[in-house]
């Protein structure tokens, strides 16, 4: 089976920063894209806080974990792993 080395893809000095997870300090991106919701005709603007990070770094039950980036606290509101050995964790305030 093939082996790809994740963490070339979760490298801080690139694209990558270092963030709190459960209490552990792990390498992933973050991403903070708008996103307009469907409320209506107008709709409704938000921001969907993200990080994406090799799975073998996320907890075993991450739903609810303390997330700090920066000096911004979330909590992890659910896990999606992408059979690749990527997942990302979408988040929100506490």
């Amino acid at each position: 089976m093939f082996a790809e080395n994740l963490a070339a893809f979760v490298n801080p000095t690139e694209f990558a920063q270092r963030i709190t997870l459960a209490g552990v300090e792990v390498a992933a991106i973050f991403d903070n894209a708008y996103a307009q919701g469907g409320v209506g005709v107008l709709g409704m603007a938000s921001t969907q806080p993200a990080l994406t990070l090799p799975t073998a770094n996320v907890p075993a039950t991450p739903e609810g974990a303390a997330v700090t980036v920066g000096t911004t606290s979330y909590l992890v509101a659910s896990h999606e792993p992408d059979g690749t050995g990527m997942s990302v964790l979408y988040l929100e305030a506490p």
